[in-house]
Formats: structure tokens, C-alpha cells, sequence
């Protein structure tokens, strides 16, 4: 006889058949009070949760593995497995356990991908991406959704894979939504493909033109509505990013000049700590943006300094704004979650207190009496429907957990008021039922209690057991090692009236809070306009505070291709250090001498100076006020550095390799109209080695690109190099009288002959026997050394440049994004014609 399969409980077997459409993704399985998991789920959920693994009873001989987590704290769990690369499925209880006839139904509700945490922390200043890439014949396409406030971008890329990984780094995508191949391993990428466009959500489209981006962008969309399994009316119209409207600046450079992050990977010690003075969650995100993405167009610069300027002008009214913004909630994500449907109560006070707040801020902006203020006052539009509803339906004190009653005001509901009043009535006449019965049976230690299990009862201890008589109707209904509960008719028929009232207070209460979150709802939109004028105003105000406070002043703009700065100060260093110690340095480049080429010790504050200047153009292109008394100032399209010696060794990558690398990008992609910080190039090979390409770096510099170039060096045969070369040498100042060294931090005109190590090393304390013999080996090598000579020699040999081809012209002037097919073959004819024969 064949052995009889064995077969699993009807619930295990509906699990096992949901499970299978989500192999790749953890399933949190709602019971009773429980999100459970089972067979490797749990296995896995167990050692990333550090949770206890149990077992189930399955139908089976072997105890399924099992795991769970309490429903009302489940989000922190989640947000855990995903933030470690998993997926959650989230399948709930879709009736009510007690009118289901036989098993439950369950459904997925949600899957929580790490681009799609929806609920996630208020009041966070960073924005939290998903991604969807589109790979086109000519271009990459992106576009970028924060689902927690509702953002929505797109954008072109030239097709190189170097600036759209600089891209997907720099918005620290969580998730990338791809349907071609494409590999990262530093995220999650999901292969998913769904173009059709819902007419729901045609108007998110309206704005953007470009097919790609309408492509890929509705890729996403579709993507975040099949994971989150309901509508997303609150995600914000599709807005147009263009490269060419920033400052372009890649991952490594943003990393060398600490803007979001220190070296250390903290926030302390970088750009983002000294200007975030936003005092909301709205502002402080739009701020990070606005370091990240200096601004191209001087219009829009100075409209954001004329903002600055206004406040910094006055004191009052810019403190009173600011006073008002810290009483500001996060309006963006609170609006979000009206729309997406995980707002609790106290997220409405939240809403109505910081809405208040609105009109106020309008009425200070009206009273600056400035146009553009004026058009901002404008936007923060009437929501006091909002503010009423809230104040009129929700106590002022809610509890978090919406569906168990306590959070609508007495007064707001007739209905709701009279199963009050009976719950009320109800527990009185429990009291006076308890005295009446005491005194007509004679037991006076007889009282009434409740449990949730057996309902209302009347308890006897077992002394005074034998004082029930038949005539009171007593029922036994549960039996204890000390006592005996009992029921009777009258109890019975009040227990029906108070337990259904109870019930439908909290169901009514619930429809209530629905009701109102509905209403809300319509307003989403208008509540994400009037947070990001909000947020406006908060960098702004920021801003102007922190110039206030500093004494920055207003930068300037020419076309002259020249920087001129005046005391520039480096604004974080002297945020951390005494602000009268520090030692202010000017800085003058034009089109004449347009590398500055800086020599003088270690620890003698050059890198500091070179970074202070990178800085100040970045405040100033950001629509800040700049640490220095003047500043005038190009407008850059790019910025590059090499600074600081870093080995990349997940590559397989030396420093010398990595600066390499990094001179080769800004040799490559700069413009006449580029920063180029370089510091102490070529010092991770041989000396010559270094002094050779470091030289050779420079004339290309000068003779090719004609970039204002910031150029530091302990290769004092550079400075051979004249301003006809249009290189200027610096140096950063120092003090050796006394057999010792004192760093003076001050930037003069003119080279250094020596580096002064020896002076770090005894400063440094290194052994005697040690300086001394350097001392003896250094003088006896500049005796020798011929190396000036022979690079001053080179200098003045011409050196041949290939002169630019027939085709080569003719390939510049052509945009092949503009070519049909017919005219890409007829110039293909043509560029043949030019080859010489």
C-alpha cells in the first residue's frame, strides 16, 4: 500500500500558496496579534532580527519553523530587514476574525522595498530615493521619487556610465528600477517593466515633454503603485531636472570638500553642518540640495541673495519667521501620509498646530512689503478647513493607535455621544447592581468583574460559596482555585448593551477618523505648496543668520574670468577654531596668471586656502553670503580636485592610480569656465617621476584648457614657471628663526626655496640622530641636483600639438541627437570625402 502523502493545515497551505509569488521577499503573516514568519522566512528573519525561532504545528510530522513580531511594532522590524537589502511582504486580515465562516482571508497590502520605506522617521533632513533608469541609443534616462513626501523627478544623462553612477551616488538612490541590464552592487536593483500610463496620473506628466523621461518616469510610478497597493494621489507632478543648470561636480570631489559629510562620514566638520540652520525638516532637505547643486544661472542667484540680503537686513522680522518655522512640522511628509493612509491622530494635531502657523508667517512676509516676498506670501494659500476639522473632531491628546477608540472629541458626533452615554449609564448600574445584590443575597464580599473572555460576572469566594441560594438565578460560568463566577439574566442583558456600545464606539470612532482623513485629503496638494515655500524661507532665514552672525558678506559676479577674493576666511575651519585667531588670506586669479601655484610646508595651511576658495565659489553659487570682507567671482560650470592621498583597494587601486584617475577626469572634462583644485600632484611615485607629470599637468593646464587652477606642490623647480606661462606662484608663509618652526597660515606673493620637512620632523619630536643625518643627506642632494636646471631647460622647448583634422572639425560641429537616419548616412559620405587619400 502506498504511504498517504502528508498534507499541511488549510492555513499553512493558503500561505504556501501566497508565498510562492514572492519567492524573492520575506512575508510577514498577519495573525490574530502576530506578523508571523515561517519556513526559511523565519530562519532568516530570526538571525537578522535576532529574534527567538519557534515551530508550528502544521499538519505535519516535523513542526514548521516559525517567528514573529507583535502588529503594533512591526514598522521598526521592517524597517530593519529592508534596510539590511530585504524585501517585506505585508499580507493582513481582510475581515474581521469573528464573522469570518472558516478561515480568514488574507491579502498582500504592502511590499516594502528599500525605495519605498514609506514610514520612515519626521522631521529626517534627507531625502530618501528610488530610482528608474531607461538606456537609450544617445542617452541615459533617470528618474527619482521620494514616496515619503511625494517628490518626482526625471532627467537626461550623456551616455557615459561615469556620470550616471556619479548621478545614482549623488542622490544616494535606495533602489534602482531597471528593465535592461544593469549591474551595481553598492544597491538594489529591481528588473521590472510596465509603460502603460494610467489616466489617473496623465497630469503628473503635463509639465514634461520629452517622451524618455515620460517613459521611465511612468516605469517607476507603475513600480511604486504594484508595492504599495493603493493609489498614490499625493506623489507631485513629474518636474524636469537639466544637468546643465548645476554646478557639476563628482562624488569624489563632493566627498574631498566635506559638503555633506566630513572625511570621518559624519555631518560635523562639513559644509552641510555650518550653513543647516533650517529649523524644519522641509528646509534642511531643500538646503543639502542646494549645496549639492550649486546654481549656473546668475539670475537665479541673485534672486536667492536678494532674499538673503533682505533678511540679514532685518533683524526682527527674520527672527520672528524663524521663530514661527520651529513651530512648523514636517508639512511634507505629514501630507504624504494623509494621502497614502498611515496617519494617526496625532499626526492631525501635528497638521492643524503647524498650519496655524501659516498665516502668520504671511503676514510678516507682507509686512517686508518686497515683490518677491510678496508673490511667496501669496502661495501660503487659506487651509483652515484643515485646522477646523482637526480642532472640532480630534481630542487634544490622541493616542497613537487609531482603531481602539480615544481620539474623538465628545460633542462632534450625536451617535458617537449616545453609546457614550450608554457606556457611561452602563458602568454606573454595574456599581449599583454590585450594592444591590450584596445586600439581597447577604454576601458581602460578592463583586463584579470583567474579562475579555467570558464577559461580565458576579464572584463568590469559596467562604462564601454556600450562602447561594437557587432562588437568586445564579449560572456557574467559570470555576477558579478560589472562588466562583456566576451570571445572571438581568447581568446578561446589560452586558449585551455595554459590550455592543463599546464596539461600535470604537467602529464609529474609526468611520470618524476616516471621515476626516478623507476630507484632508483633498487638500494634499495645496499642503506640499505651502511646505515648500516654508522651506524657502527657512534656508533663507538660515542663511541670513549664520552671514549675521559671521560677518559674511554679499559675492559679487563677472565675466572677466577672474577671481577676486579679500580676506577670505575657509567658513567651517573657522567655525571649529577661536574666530579672532584666524588668519585671513586674499586670493587673485584672472586670464593672464589663471594657476596659482602655491609652495610652503606641510601643516602650513595650504590645502586649508585652496578649499576656502573652492568653498566660497560653492556658498556663492548657492545663493549664500561668503566668508570674506570681497568676493568677486566667475560663474563656474564645473568643479574638480585631487586632494588628500586615498588608496581604492575594493579596485585594486593605489593612490598614485587614484590620483591619476582623478587628473585625468578634470583634464578630460574641464572647460576655461572650471575650478581645478589640485594638491600635491604626483607626489605618490618617484620624485622625478611626479616632478615631470606634475609640470606636464600644468602647461597642459595653461596652454589648453585655460581653467583657474589652484596648484599646491613641494616641487620647488616648478616655480621656474613665469606668469607668461600664465602660472602665479604663492607660498604659504612660515617662521625658522630660533632652530624651530612657526606656521604663519598667511598667503604671500612669491615661491618658497625649501619645504621645511626636517623642521615638521623635529617639530614632531623625531630622534636627534634622525634630523641630523636628513640634514647631512638633504644638503649633499641640493649640491648635486641639476633637476632645476634641466626642467627650466624643457620649459622653454615648444612642444608639437597635433593640429586638429578636416574631420575632426566637421565631427565637432555635429549633434547626432538632430540627425534623421537619411542625414547620418549622407555626413558619413561626407566625413569619407575629408579623409586624405
Amino acid at each position: 500500500m502506498a504511504k498517504k502523502k502528508e498534507k499541511y493545515s488549510p492555513m499553512m497551505t493558503k500561505y504556501l500558496e501566497l508565498k510562492k509569488d514572492y519567492q524573492d521577499a520575506i512575508v510577514f503573516y498577519r495573525l490574530g496579534d502576530f506578523y508571523e514568519m515561517f519556513f526559511d522566512d523565519a530562519i532568516t528573519a530570526s538571525k537578522e532580527l535576532n529574534l527567538a525561532l519557534t515551530g508550528k504545528n502544521a499538519g505535519v510530522k516535523e513542526r514548521v519553523p516559525m517567528c514573529g513580531v507583535p502588529f503594533h511594532s512591526a514598522t521598526t522590524y521592517i524597517e530593519d530587514l529592508v534596510k539590511k537589502g530585504h524585501k517585506v511582504v505585508i499580507v493582513e486580515q481582510l475581515e474581521d476574525p469573528k464573522q469570518a465562516k472558516g478561515l480568514v482571508e488574507r491579502g498582500v497590502v504592502q511590499i516594502v522595498t528599500p525605495g519605498t520605506i514609506m514610514d520612515l522617521k519626521l522631521n529626517e533632513k534627507v531625502n530618501h530615493f528610488i530610482g528608474a533608469l531607461g538606456i537609450f541609443d544617445f542617452c541615459y534616462t533617470l528618474a527619482y521619487a521620494d514616496i515619503s513626501t511625494g517628490e518626482f523627478y526625471c532627467m537626461n544623462l550623456e551616455k557615459d556610465e561615469r556620470v550616471l553612477r556619479n548621478q545614482i551616488r549623488t542622490l544616494d538612490l535606495k533602489e534602482l528600477v531597471v528593465n535592461d541590464d544593469f549591474a551595481d552592487d553598492s544597491l538594489m536593483v529591481t528588473h521590472y517593466d510596465n509603460e502603460h500610463m494610467s489616466d489617473r496620473y496623465k497630469k503628473l506628466f503635463e509639465e514634461v515633454n520629452d517622451l524618455k523621461e515620460i517613459k521611465v518616469a511612468v516605469n517607476l510610478l507603475n513600480y511604486m503603485l504594484e508595492t504599495q497597493k493603493r493609489d498614490l494621489d499625493y506623489i507631485q507632478p513629474l518636474a524636469e531636472v537639466r544637468q546643465s543648470d548645476y554646478v557639476t561636480m563628482d562624488p569624489s570631489t563632493k566627498k574631498s570638500l566635506e559638503l555633506t559629510k566630513s572625511l570621518s562620514g559624519d555631518k560635523y566638520g562639513s559644509l552641510l553642518w555650518l550653513l543647516d540652520h533650517t529649523h524644519s525638516a522641509m528646509g534642511g532637505r531643500m538646503l543639502k540640495n542646494w549645496i549639492e547643486n550649486p546654481l549656473l544661472d546668475q539670475k537665479q542667484i541673485m534672486q536667492r541673495l536678494d532674499m538673503v540680503e533682505i533678511f540679514v537686513n532685518n533683524f526682527i522680522e527674520r527672527e520672528t519667521i524663524i521663530n514661527m518655522i520651529k513651530e512648523v512640522y514636517d508639512l511634507e511628509k505629514l501630507a504624504s501620509r494623509i494621502a497614502f493612509g498611515n496617519v494617526n491622530a496625532r499626526d492631525l494635531k501635528w497638521i492643524a498646530s503647524s498650519l496655524k502657523i501659516i498665516p502668520e508667517i504671511r503676514h510678516q512676509l507682507y509686512a517686508l512689503n518686497d515683490p518677491v516676498l510678496n508673490q511667496l506670501a501669496e502661495q501660503l494659500v487659506d487651509l483652515s478647513p484643515i485646522t477646523q476639522i482637526i480642532d472640532d473632531a480630534i481630542i487634544d491628546n490622541p493616542p497613537l493607535v487609531i482603531k481602539e477608540g480615544n481620539i474623538i472629541k465628545q460633542g462632534y458626533s450625536a451617535e458617537l455621544d449616545e453609546y457614550r452615554d450608554l457606556k457611561a449609564n452602563g458602568q454606573k448600574w454595574l456599581t449599583e447592581f454590585e450594592e444591590k445584590e450584596k445586600e439581597r443575597t447577604g454576601i458581602s464580599k460578592l463583586k463584579i468583574g470583567y474579562n475579555r473572555v467570558f464577559g461580565y460576572y458576579i464572584e463568590i469566594t469559596k467562604s462564601q460559596l454556600n450562602m447561594v441560594k437557587d432562588e437568586f438565578q445564579y449560572t456557574r460560568k467559570q470555576s477558579l482555585s478560589n472562588a466562583e463566577r456566576f451570571i445572571t439574566p438581568e447581568l446578561k442583558e446589560m452586558e449585551d448593551k455595554i459590550l455592543s456600545a463599546q464596539d461600535r464606539i470604537v467602529s464609529l470612532e474609526y468611520e470618524i477618523f476616516s471621515q476626516v482623513r478623507q476630507y484632508i485629503k483633498g487638500y494634499v496638494h495645496q499642503m506640499q505648496d505651502v511646505a515648500k515655500v516654508v522651506a524657502r524661507l527657512d534656508c533663507y532665514t538660515a542663511l541670513a543668520a549664520l552671514a549675521a552672525k559671521n560677518g559674511y558678506m554679499r559675492p559679487t559676479f563677472n565675466d572677466d574670468h577672474r577671481i577676486d577674493i579679500v580676506d577670505g576666511r575657509h567658513p567651517v575651519v573657522e567655525e571649529v577654531i577661536s574666530r579672532q585667531n584666524y588668519i585671513a588670506n586674499d586670493c587673485h586669479l584672472d586670464a593672464k596668471a589663471n594657476i596659482m601655484l602655491i609652495t610652503g610646508p606641510n601643516m602650513g595651511g595650504k590645502s586649508t586656502y585652496m578649499r576656502q576658495v573652492v568653498l566660497t565659489a560653492i556658498m556663492a553659487q548657492i545663493g549664500s553670503f561668503v566668508p570674506a570682507k570681497k568676493a568677486n567671482l566667475p560663474i563656474f560650470d564645473q568643479i574638480f580636485t585631487r586632494i588628500g592621498a586615498s588608496d581604492d583597494l575594493v579596485s585594486g587601486q593605489s593612490t598614485f592610480m587614484v590620483e591619476m584617475l582623478e587628473a585625468n577626469n578634470a583634464l578630460r572634462y574641464a572647460t576655461e569656465n572650471s575650478l581645478i583644485i589640485f594638491d600635491e600632484i604626483g607626489r605618490g611615485t618617484a620624485t622625478y617621476d611626479g616632478m615631470a607629470l606634475a609640470q606636464g599637468i600644468i602647461e597642459y593646464i595653461a596652454h589648453h584648457i585655460h581653467a583657474l587652477t589652484l596648484f599646491s606642490t613641494h616641487y620647488h623647480e616648478l616655480t621656474l614657471m613665469n606668469e607668461n606661462e600664465g602660472v602665479k606662484n604663492v607660498h604659504a608663509s612660515a617662521d625658522v628663526s630660533h632652530d624651530t618652526i612657526k606656521f604663519l597660515y598667511k598667503i604671500q606673493a612669491g615661491a618658497t626655496g625649501e619645504s621645511y620637512g626636517i623642521n615638521v620632523a623635529k617639530l614632531a619630536k623625531l630622534p636627534d640622530e634622525v634630523i641630523n643625518s636628513a640634514n647631512v643627506i638633504l644638503q649633499s642632494l641640493l649640491n648635486n641636483s641639476q633637476v632645476s636646471e634641466t626642467l627650466h631647460q624643457v620649459k622653454k622647448q615648444t612642444v608639437v600639438v597635433q593640429k586638429e583634422s578636416e574631420v575632426e572639425k566637421a565631427l565637432a560641429a555635429i549633434d547626432p541627437m538632430q540627425l534623421s537616419p537619411i542625414d547620418a548616412l549622407s555626413t558619413l559620405i561626407e566625413l569619407k570625402k575629408l579623409l586624405p587619400e
